[in-house]
Protein backbone atom coordinates (compact mmCIF):
# COMPACT_ATOMS: atom_id res chain seq x y z
CA UNK A 1 0.00 0.00 0.00
CA UNK A 2 1.64 3.30 -1.10
CA UNK A 3 2.15 5.95 1.57
CA UNK A 4 0.75 9.43 1.13
CA UNK A 5 3.08 12.16 -0.03
CA UNK A 6 4.36 14.50 2.74
CA UNK A 7 1.68 16.92 3.92
CA UNK A 8 3.55 19.97 2.61
CA UNK A 9 3.77 18.30 -0.81
CA UNK A 10 0.06 17.49 -0.69
CA UNK A 11 -0.66 21.17 -0.09
CA UNK A 12 1.56 22.20 -3.01
CA UNK A 13 -0.06 19.54 -5.22
CA UNK A 14 -3.58 20.76 -4.38
CA UNK A 15 -2.55 24.37 -5.07
CA UNK A 16 -1.10 23.47 -8.47
CA UNK A 17 -3.78 20.97 -9.51
CA UNK A 18 -6.47 23.57 -8.79
CA UNK A 19 -4.89 25.79 -11.42
CA UNK A 20 -3.49 28.58 -9.25
CA UNK A 21 -0.57 30.37 -10.82
CA UNK A 22 2.74 30.55 -8.97
CA UNK A 23 2.81 26.90 -7.91
CA UNK A 24 6.47 26.65 -8.93
CA UNK A 25 7.37 28.95 -6.03
CA UNK A 26 5.32 26.87 -3.58
CA UNK A 27 7.06 23.72 -4.77
CA UNK A 28 10.47 25.33 -4.50
CA UNK A 29 9.78 26.17 -0.85
CA UNK A 30 8.28 22.84 0.23
CA UNK A 31 10.96 20.82 -1.59
CA UNK A 32 13.56 22.45 0.59
CA UNK A 33 11.67 21.38 3.71
CA UNK A 34 10.95 17.78 2.66
CA UNK A 35 12.00 15.43 -0.10
CA UNK A 36 10.82 12.06 -1.36
CA UNK A 37 13.28 9.39 -2.43
CA UNK A 38 13.38 8.36 -6.09
CA UNK A 39 11.95 4.89 -6.62
CA UNK A 40 9.48 5.17 -3.76
CA UNK A 41 5.77 4.74 -4.56
CA UNK A 42 3.48 7.39 -3.07
CA UNK A 43 -0.24 8.00 -3.35
CA UNK A 44 -1.03 11.53 -4.49
CA UNK A 45 -3.87 13.60 -3.08
CA UNK A 46 -6.11 12.60 -5.99
CA UNK A 47 -5.40 8.92 -5.31
CA UNK A 48 -2.96 8.22 -8.15
CA UNK A 49 -0.11 5.83 -7.19
CA UNK A 50 3.16 7.24 -8.55
CA UNK A 51 6.70 5.86 -8.54
CA UNK A 52 8.86 8.91 -7.82
CA UNK A 53 11.33 9.80 -10.59
CA UNK A 54 12.60 13.35 -10.17
CA UNK A 55 14.52 13.24 -13.48
CA UNK A 56 11.52 12.36 -15.63
CA UNK A 57 9.36 15.29 -16.78
CA UNK A 58 6.21 13.16 -16.91
CA UNK A 59 6.59 11.81 -13.37
CA UNK A 60 7.72 15.15 -11.98
CA UNK A 61 4.78 17.12 -13.36
CA UNK A 62 2.29 14.45 -12.29
CA UNK A 63 3.72 14.64 -8.77
CA UNK A 64 3.53 18.44 -8.78
CA UNK A 65 -0.05 18.55 -10.07
CA UNK A 66 0.71 20.41 -13.30
CA UNK A 67 0.60 17.55 -15.81
CA UNK A 68 -2.18 17.97 -18.42
CA UNK A 69 -4.59 19.54 -15.91
CA UNK A 70 -7.36 20.22 -18.42
CA UNK A 71 -7.15 16.72 -19.88
CA UNK A 72 -7.17 14.96 -16.49
CA UNK A 73 -10.07 17.12 -15.32
CA UNK A 74 -12.00 16.16 -18.43
CA UNK A 75 -11.25 12.46 -17.99
CA UNK A 76 -12.21 12.58 -14.31
CA UNK A 77 -15.71 13.73 -15.27
CA UNK A 78 -16.43 10.95 -17.76
CA UNK A 79 -18.46 7.83 -17.01
CA UNK A 80 -17.36 5.10 -19.41
CA UNK A 81 -19.87 2.28 -19.60
CA UNK A 82 -18.27 -0.01 -22.19
CA UNK A 83 -14.55 -0.03 -22.94
CA UNK A 84 -11.58 2.34 -22.98
CA UNK A 85 -8.77 2.09 -25.55
CA UNK A 86 -5.58 3.96 -24.60
CA UNK A 87 -3.06 4.31 -27.44
CA UNK A 88 0.17 5.65 -25.97
CA UNK A 89 -0.51 4.84 -22.31
CA UNK A 90 2.92 5.94 -20.99
CA UNK A 91 2.89 5.29 -17.21
CA UNK A 92 -0.90 4.98 -17.06
CA UNK A 93 -2.03 8.35 -15.73
CA UNK A 94 -4.71 8.83 -18.42
CA UNK A 95 -5.74 5.19 -18.03
CA UNK A 96 -6.22 5.64 -14.29
CA UNK A 97 -8.10 8.96 -14.55
CA UNK A 98 -10.35 7.70 -17.36
CA UNK A 99 -11.54 4.78 -15.24
CA UNK A 100 -11.71 6.77 -12.00
CA UNK A 101 -15.42 7.60 -12.28
CA UNK A 102 -16.48 4.55 -14.28
CA UNK A 103 -18.00 1.28 -13.08
CA UNK A 104 -15.67 -1.66 -12.51
CA UNK A 105 -17.48 -3.50 -15.31
CA UNK A 106 -15.86 -1.14 -17.86
CA UNK A 107 -12.96 -2.88 -19.60
CA UNK A 108 -9.79 -1.40 -21.05
CA UNK A 109 -6.97 -2.00 -23.50
CA UNK A 110 -3.76 0.02 -23.20
CA UNK A 111 -0.88 0.12 -25.70
CA UNK A 112 2.64 1.24 -24.77
CA UNK A 113 5.74 0.08 -26.69
CA UNK A 114 8.40 1.91 -24.61
CA UNK A 115 10.06 -0.45 -22.13
CA UNK A 116 11.06 2.59 -20.08
CA UNK A 117 7.40 2.93 -19.02
CA UNK A 118 6.62 -0.71 -18.23
CA UNK A 119 7.45 -0.72 -14.50
CA UNK A 120 5.45 2.41 -13.68
CA UNK A 121 2.60 1.36 -16.00
CA UNK A 122 2.44 -2.01 -14.25
CA UNK A 123 2.33 -0.23 -10.90
CA UNK A 124 -0.63 1.84 -12.09
CA UNK A 125 -2.41 -1.22 -13.43
CA UNK A 126 -2.27 -2.88 -9.97
CA UNK A 127 -4.31 0.04 -8.62
CA UNK A 128 -7.11 -0.39 -11.20
CA UNK A 129 -9.99 -2.74 -10.35
CA UNK A 130 -11.31 -2.97 -13.92
CA UNK A 131 -10.58 -5.93 -16.14
CA UNK A 132 -8.26 -5.15 -19.02
CA UNK A 133 -5.04 -5.81 -20.89
CA UNK A 134 -1.80 -3.89 -21.42
CA UNK A 135 0.03 -4.56 -24.68
CA UNK A 136 3.73 -3.82 -25.17
CA UNK A 137 3.51 -3.03 -28.87
CA UNK A 138 2.83 0.11 -30.90
CA UNK A 139 -0.26 1.05 -32.90
CA UNK A 140 0.18 2.31 -36.46
CA UNK A 141 -0.84 1.80 -40.08
CA UNK A 142 0.80 -1.58 -40.57
CA UNK A 143 1.08 -5.02 -39.00
CA UNK A 144 4.78 -5.69 -38.68
CA UNK A 145 7.87 -4.14 -37.10
CA UNK A 146 8.90 -0.53 -36.64
CA UNK A 147 11.67 1.58 -35.12
CA UNK A 148 10.89 3.36 -31.86
CA UNK A 149 12.92 6.53 -31.37
CA UNK A 150 13.66 8.25 -28.06
CA UNK A 151 13.97 5.14 -25.91
CA UNK A 152 15.37 5.53 -22.39
CA UNK A 153 15.37 9.31 -22.41
CA UNK A 154 15.68 9.72 -18.64
CA UNK A 155 14.45 13.32 -18.85
CA UNK A 156 11.17 12.49 -20.64
CA UNK A 157 9.62 9.01 -20.58
CA UNK A 158 6.76 10.24 -22.76
CA UNK A 159 8.86 11.38 -25.71
CA UNK A 160 9.42 8.01 -27.40
CA UNK A 161 7.76 7.79 -30.81
CA UNK A 162 7.77 5.93 -34.09
CA UNK A 163 8.00 9.36 -35.71
CA UNK A 164 11.63 10.49 -35.98
CA UNK A 165 10.91 14.17 -35.44
CA UNK A 166 13.70 16.75 -34.92
CA UNK A 167 15.10 17.03 -31.41
CA UNK A 168 14.14 13.55 -30.24
CA UNK A 169 16.65 12.17 -27.75
CA UNK A 170 17.52 8.71 -26.53
CA UNK A 171 18.14 5.37 -28.15
CA UNK A 172 16.28 3.36 -30.77
CA UNK A 173 14.84 -0.12 -30.83
CA UNK A 174 12.65 -2.39 -32.90
CA UNK A 175 9.07 -2.92 -31.70
CA UNK A 176 6.01 -4.70 -33.00
CA UNK A 177 3.41 -2.51 -34.69
CA UNK A 178 -0.23 -3.40 -35.31
CA UNK A 179 -3.22 -1.66 -36.83
CA UNK A 180 -5.88 -0.72 -34.33
CA UNK A 181 -8.48 -2.21 -36.69
CA UNK A 182 -6.66 -5.55 -36.53
CA UNK A 183 -6.33 -5.62 -32.74
CA UNK A 184 -9.82 -4.36 -31.93
CA UNK A 185 -11.41 -6.63 -34.53
CA UNK A 186 -9.87 -9.62 -32.79
CA UNK A 187 -10.59 -8.51 -29.21
CA UNK A 188 -13.69 -6.31 -29.26
CA UNK A 189 -15.59 -7.22 -32.39
CA UNK A 190 -18.55 -4.88 -32.70
CA UNK A 191 -18.64 -3.86 -29.02
CA UNK A 192 -18.87 -0.09 -28.42
CA UNK A 193 -15.82 1.92 -27.39
CA UNK A 194 -16.66 4.56 -24.78
CA UNK A 195 -13.34 6.37 -25.16
CA UNK A 196 -10.41 6.17 -27.56
CA UNK A 197 -7.34 8.18 -26.51
CA UNK A 198 -4.45 8.66 -28.95
CA UNK A 199 -1.17 10.25 -27.84
CA UNK A 200 1.77 9.03 -29.90
CA UNK A 201 4.10 12.03 -30.15
CA UNK A 202 3.61 12.88 -33.80
CA UNK A 203 2.58 9.41 -35.01
CA UNK A 204 -1.16 10.11 -34.82
CA UNK A 205 -1.59 10.16 -38.61
CA UNK A 206 -0.39 6.55 -38.83
CA UNK A 207 -2.63 5.49 -35.94
CA UNK A 208 -5.61 6.99 -37.74
CA UNK A 209 -4.50 5.28 -40.95
CA UNK A 210 -4.71 1.91 -39.24
CA UNK A 211 -8.01 2.66 -37.50
CA UNK A 212 -10.20 3.63 -40.44
CA UNK A 213 -12.73 0.85 -39.97
CA UNK A 214 -13.00 1.59 -36.24
CA UNK A 215 -13.51 5.32 -36.75
CA UNK A 216 -15.91 4.90 -39.66
CA UNK A 217 -18.07 2.44 -37.70
CA UNK A 218 -19.43 5.12 -35.35
CA UNK A 219 -19.01 2.75 -32.39
CA UNK A 220 -16.48 5.10 -30.74
CA UNK A 221 -18.32 7.49 -28.45
CA UNK A 222 -15.48 9.90 -27.55
CA UNK A 223 -12.04 10.42 -29.08
CA UNK A 224 -9.28 12.36 -27.32
CA UNK A 225 -6.24 12.96 -29.49
CA UNK A 226 -3.06 14.95 -29.05
CA UNK A 227 -2.38 17.00 -32.19
CA UNK A 228 1.25 18.03 -32.76
CA UNK A 229 1.85 20.56 -35.57
CA UNK A 230 5.34 21.04 -34.10
CA UNK A 231 6.20 17.48 -35.15
CA UNK A 232 4.83 17.61 -38.70
CA UNK A 233 1.75 17.97 -40.87
CA UNK A 234 -1.69 17.60 -39.30
CA UNK A 235 -3.46 17.15 -42.64
CA UNK A 236 -4.55 13.72 -41.35
CA UNK A 237 -7.34 15.62 -39.58
CA UNK A 238 -9.01 15.79 -42.99
CA UNK A 239 -9.12 11.99 -42.94
CA UNK A 240 -10.54 12.04 -39.39
CA UNK A 241 -13.30 14.37 -40.54
CA UNK A 242 -14.16 12.14 -43.50
CA UNK A 243 -14.16 8.98 -41.40
CA UNK A 244 -16.36 10.40 -38.65
CA UNK A 245 -18.68 12.37 -40.91
CA UNK A 246 -21.18 14.73 -39.30
CA UNK A 247 -21.89 12.47 -36.31
CA UNK A 248 -19.34 14.14 -34.02
CA UNK A 249 -18.74 17.50 -32.33
CA UNK A 250 -15.21 18.93 -32.40
CA UNK A 251 -13.64 20.64 -29.35
CA UNK A 252 -10.34 22.27 -28.44
CA UNK A 253 -9.45 21.35 -24.84
CA UNK A 254 -7.36 23.82 -22.83
CA UNK A 255 -7.25 25.98 -19.70
CA UNK A 256 -7.22 29.74 -19.24
CA UNK A 257 -7.05 32.34 -16.47
CA UNK A 258 -4.81 35.12 -15.21
CA UNK A 259 -4.77 34.15 -11.54
CA UNK A 260 -6.32 30.69 -11.60
CA UNK A 261 -6.41 28.58 -14.74
CA UNK A 262 -9.67 26.76 -15.39
CA UNK A 263 -10.21 24.14 -18.09
CA UNK A 264 -12.66 24.62 -20.94
CA UNK A 265 -13.86 23.03 -24.16
CA UNK A 266 -14.03 25.32 -27.17
CA UNK A 267 -16.34 24.32 -30.02
CA UNK A 268 -14.34 24.24 -33.25
CA UNK A 269 -14.47 22.74 -36.74
CA UNK A 270 -11.95 21.15 -39.09
CA UNK A 271 -10.83 24.46 -40.58
CA UNK A 272 -10.04 25.86 -37.14
CA UNK A 273 -8.29 22.67 -36.07
CA UNK A 274 -5.93 22.85 -39.04
CA UNK A 275 -4.80 26.39 -38.13
CA UNK A 276 -3.37 25.73 -34.66
CA UNK A 277 0.43 25.77 -34.67
CA UNK A 278 1.08 24.49 -31.16
CA UNK A 279 0.56 21.06 -29.59
CA UNK A 280 -3.00 20.68 -28.29
CA UNK A 281 -5.72 18.19 -27.31
CA UNK A 282 -8.63 17.49 -29.65
CA UNK A 283 -11.87 16.09 -28.23
CA UNK A 284 -14.41 14.50 -30.57
CA UNK A 285 -17.77 13.54 -29.06
CA UNK A 286 -20.48 11.66 -30.87
CA UNK A 287 -23.50 13.94 -30.90
CA UNK A 288 -25.85 11.58 -29.08
CA UNK A 289 -23.22 11.13 -26.35
CA UNK A 290 -22.59 14.87 -26.19
CA UNK A 291 -26.29 15.36 -25.45
CA UNK A 292 -25.76 13.47 -22.18
CA UNK A 293 -22.92 15.81 -21.18
CA UNK A 294 -24.18 18.99 -22.83
CA UNK A 295 -24.42 21.08 -19.68
CA UNK A 296 -20.82 20.38 -18.73
CA UNK A 297 -19.07 17.38 -20.32
CA UNK A 298 -16.34 16.19 -18.02
CA UNK A 299 -17.29 18.96 -15.55
CA UNK A 300 -15.77 21.50 -17.95
CA UNK A 301 -17.42 24.61 -19.34
CA UNK A 302 -18.16 24.77 -23.08
CA UNK A 303 -17.33 27.87 -25.10
CA UNK A 304 -18.54 28.70 -28.55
Amino acid sequence: MPNLAPISHRFAFAFAASGWRGSQFIWKAVSRLQSVRDGKTVRLSNGFPLIIDSQDWISKTIYEGTYERALLKFLDGLVLSESFVDVGANIGVTLWHSLKGSPTSTTFMAFEPSAQCFKALGNTRMDIANQGQIFDFAIGDTDGMGTLFGLYNQAHSGAASLAAHPGIRGGTGKVQVHKLDTVLGDLLGERPISLLKIDTEGYEAQVVGGAQKTLRSGKVEIVVMEVSPNFGSVEFLNDVDKLLGDKYCWFYLDEQGRVKKTPYLLKINLDKALKYTHQWNLVLMRKDVFANYEVSPGCIAIRS
